[in-house]
């Protein structure tokens, strides 16, 4: 049964957690399946990044010149990083369905027990529970 996993789950702290998992000392077997899942997950992590960012510009108030506007805080001053965005009811909906959107990965989920694990942060797990049974 493949690993599923939603667009919401994956973050580039997820990746990190994985990494962090590796580097303990593990059950050598399940290091090298999780190393062949963040290789997979490495590349879904990226193209939905991208995709984020395609849905942020798409609904982005944009300037005759086709450049973002900036956002003003009450000062007057510029907010870096921020964006005004053009409907925000329909930005929301198409950003909540693709963060409900399941990616199937075509590994077996990990018996937590195989791990062997000595210590482990919670928070850390918590990021990764999509991959145990």
């Amino acid at each position: 049964m493949p690993i599923k996993i939603k667009n919401s789950e994956l973050t580039n702290e997820t990746i990190s957690a994985l990494n962090i998992l590796i580097d303990t000392d593990i059950n050598a077997i399940c290091a090298f399946r999780l190393s062949r899942i963040i290789k997979e997950l490495t590349s879904i992590v990226e193209d939905k990044n991208k995709m984020e960012r395609k849905i942020i510009d798409r609904w982005t108030k944009k300037d005759e010149m086709g450049n973002p506007e900036p956002v003003l805080d009450e000062g007057g001053n510029v907010v870096s990083g921020a964006v005004n965005i053009t409907d925000s009811d329909r930005f929301k909906m198409e950003m909540d369905d693709f963060m409900d959107y399941e990616n199937e990965i075509e590994f077996e989920k990990i018996d937590f027990e195989d791990l062997k694990l000595q210590t482990a942060k919670v928070r850390d797990l918590l990021k990764l529970e999509f991959l145990f049974n």
